[in-house]
């Protein structure tokens, strides 16, 4: 199967072109940013969207062998990375994050997860169950997912490291597990997040976000208009209603935004495409997103081999996941987190995973036979 055959399927025409749409409203939606940031951001993300379709197109050709050769490699490659930002990485705004590597930024979290994906996929395609999963095998998979878990909270974030447990989390389901396998992890995740409340790991302002999120839930407020004593979360969704039915003029849009809402280039870049393009445009956006995980899914579900099914479950996982907790955070209806929109968001670390990830999943639609 040619890379042209694998075009003509309609579900890899959706795919395609829903990513090359999303790259498109990233450039456009940083138009928000102020003066000259706005220029650097819009030729600093064009260099990102241009190499990651380059990687993505680089992946697309590989053979699977070499990638499941180098994928507990490169996790493990990854956890150190993961360690050292904890001591030598980059902060910004009271997070280590970030390795500088020359001009460049790099985030290893949002690599860490690609290399899950990867990981859980090879394991579980190599230990094969007949049936169910019972608790007792999924200790090394849990290992593995714990790990990043944990060393990415500590930088601290949150967002992404909810993100990467989210993947794995679905990876195992997809997986099939006992049911009794699955109340006692769940409860272990219950007890897990309790203990970190209580002895500090979760940090104060983490506490502070849900909290106020909790309270938010419970009171009615006025958002019609906004407001310096409003919280991240509730100018965001005043951004997002401002935008109405059929959204605002250009002007109008970016003085209702920006004179209230920070990060809107990153963490909230939602906010401004919901305030300029209103609630149809917004559906438009999400139904792209759709478009992405759609054709993931119908990969998996055509999949030949064991382990492009996961990988496949895995990236719709990522999409997923990123999209539901960011928009979740942006209208409210989750605690602010601090986590980017895929593609759209501003950021090369970020858009560099999610394109690579979709060209494992070109990778397996060229390599699929049959319709």
């Amino acid at each position: 199967m040619n890379a042209l055959t694998a075009l003509r399927r309609p579900w890899t025409l959706i795919g395609i072109g829903c990513t090359l749409s999303l790259c498109m409203i990233a450039i456009e939606n940083l138009s928000f940013t102020d003066g000259l940031m706005a220029t650097t951001y819009h030729r600093t993300q064009t260099i990102w969207l241009v190499l990651g379709i380059a990687a993505a197109g680089v992946v697309a050709a590989i053979d699977p062998v070499y990638v499941r050769r180098l994928a507990l490699t490169g996790y493990f490659a990854l956890t150190v990375l993961l360690a050292l930002v904890l001591l030598v990485g980059r902060e910004i705004n009271y997070s280590r994050r970030w390795i500088e590597i020359g001009p460049m930024n790099l985030q290893p979290s949002e690599f860490m997860k690609l290399s899950v994906i990867l990981v859980l996929a090879d394991l579980f395609d190599r230990r094969r169950s007949n049936g169910a999963w019972p608790i007792r095998q999924l200790a090394v998979p849990g290992l593995l997912l714990g790990v990043p878990v944990v060393l990415i909270n500590l930088e601290p974030d949150l967002g992404t490291s909810l993100v990467v447990a989210a993947i794995g989390g679905s990876i195992v389901l997809y997986e099939g597990v006992r049911r009794r396998s699955l109340l006692v992890t769940a409860t272990l995740a219950v007890v897990a997040v309790t203990v970190a409340w209580q002895v500090g790991i979760v940090r104060p302002y983490q506490k502070g976000r849900a909290e106020a999120w909790y309270q938010a839930m419970l009171e009615e407020d006025d958002y019609s208009k906004p407001s310096s004593q409003q919280t991240q979360a509730e100018q965001a969704l005043w951004a997002v209603g401002s935008g109405q039915l059929s959204g605002r003029s250009d002007a109008q849009a970016k003085n209702s935004v920006l004179r209230h809402l920070p990060f809107v280039h990153t963490d909230f870049a939602l906010a401004p495409f919901a305030a300029r393009f209103g609630l149809f445009g917004t559906l438009g956006l999400f139904a792209l997103y759709a478009g992405v995980v759609g054709w993931a899914l119908r990969l998996a579900d055509r999949a030949q081999e064991r382990f492009d099914a996961l990988v496949a479950v895995g990236v719709a996982a990522l999409i997923f996941w990123q999209f539901f907790i960011n928009a979740g955070m942006v209208i409210g209806l989750l605690p602010v987190v601090g986590i980017t929109l895929p593609l759209v968001s501003y950021g090369g670390s970020s858009v560099l995973t999610v394109l690579v990830g979709l060209g494992f999943l070109m990778n397996i639609a060229v390599r699929r036979r049959g319709r």
